[in-house]
Formats: C-alpha cells, structure tokens, sequence
C-alpha cells in the first residue's frame, strides 16, 4: 500500500466518522433518560458539531484530490 490509497482511506474515514458521530449525537440526545439525569432533550449545539462538520468538510474536499493524485501516480508509473 502507498501513501496515495493511505490519503483516500484517510480521506473515505474523515467522511463516514463525522456521519456516524451525528447520528449517534442525534439518537443518544432523544433517547428518553431517567433518574438524576433527567428527561430533557438535548440536542447537540453548534460548538459540539462544529469539530464533526469541519472534519467531514475536509474529508469531502481532500477525497477527490486523493483520487487525481492516486491516478497521476498510476499513470507515472505505468509510463516508466
């Protein structure tokens, strides 16, 4: 494995863990909670998703430029 397939792994990983991190955000917040806990419904608030959605963001705008990468290195090497 070279770095361009470590980049889009990488990359495809910054794109899927922000996706599962909301969701999970979202179904642990209106999920009924007794006790000392409480029953209130608190949806995550923009601090706490702004590290997901800049992580997603990077993930989207690095993947395709992994994939020109990987395909000019392909190429390179297929010429020598």
């Amino acid at each position: 494995m070279n770095r361009y397939v470590i980049q889009m792994i990488a990359s495809a990983a910054c794109i899927l863990i922000p996706v599962f991190g909301v969701l999970y955000g979202l179904w642990d917040s209106s999920r009924p909670k007794t006790g000392p806990v409480g029953d209130g419904n608190t949806s995550p608030s923009l601090i706490q998703l702004i590290p997901l959605i800049s992580t997603f963001i990077m993930g989207t705008i690095n993947f395709p430029i992994a994939i020109i990468r990987y395909k000019k290195h392909k190429q390179m090497s297929d010429d020598q």
